[in-house]
């Protein structure tokens, strides 16, 4: 199989950056969780950590050896090109199945369904008939970026933050999530759990509907 195309990007003086594309696929990461385990399993000089994204892996490495060994970043970049070069085959470990429990009756859901053209049992419906994956982890400390949600649900995030609470779970573009602090925030809500696991990515993700907790 072909490799998949990606770019090279310098982060500061200690990181680089493998994008492999724009959009979110989950085609793209596969091969972003692809190549985390091959990194990991087999890491460069120096490197501190390893950081996975919706479409990019960023790896970050000791300054002091990078600059002392290898002339900074760009000998690096020499050595992750290398190495996306190598064949590796990875069995990527399948994601834990998280079961969220919902109860859909958050303070957006009305003008969610309004602004799609749906009824709110549908929204309900269609968020919570797919099974999602964890791209990332950010913005909070434990926040999980879930996708990619139907287009039929899909929707902008608020002009302004509002007051959001801890267990929140909101929809944002084409992304699903759950707020895991209270904090300000954007996101359309449309439900809330009292469960949030410690997620990790490539997690997989299913809320189901309750109307109380159990």
């Amino acid at each position: 199989m072909k490799p998949m195309d990606y770019q090279l990007f310098e982060l500061g003086d200690t990181a680089v950056t493998i994008e492999f594309g724009t959009e979110l696929s989950t085609d793209i990461h596969q091969e972003v969780m692809k190549r985390f385990y091959q990194f990991q399993s087999f890491p460069l000089p120096g490197t501190l950590d390893l950081i996975p994204a919706y479409a990019s892996l960023t790896i970050v490495f000791d300054l002091g050896l990078v600059a002392s060994r290898f002339q900074g970043l760009a000998g690096m970049k020499t050595l992750i090109e290398e190495k996306l070069a190598e064949p590796f085959s990875a069995i990527i470990p399948e994601g834990r199945l998280h079961e969220i429990p919902c109860q859909y009756e958050g303070p957006d859901l009305a003008s969610v369904a309004s602004a799609c053209g749906l009824s709110e049992q549908e929204i309900i419906r269609i968020h919570s008939e797919k099974e999602y994956t964890v791209f990332f982890l950010g913005f909070l400390p434990g926040f999980a970026y879930m996708g990619a949600t139907d287009e039929r649900i899909a929707i902008s995030r608020k002009a302004k933050p509002v007051p959001i609470q801890a267990g929140d779970i909101g929809l944002a573009g084409n992304q699903t999530g759950i707020y895991p602090i209270a904090s300000p925030g954007g996101w359309q809500i449309i439900g809330r759990t009292n469960s949030i696991p410690h997620f990790r990515a490539g997690d997989r993700v299913r809320f189901i509907p309750v109307i109380a907790w159990s």
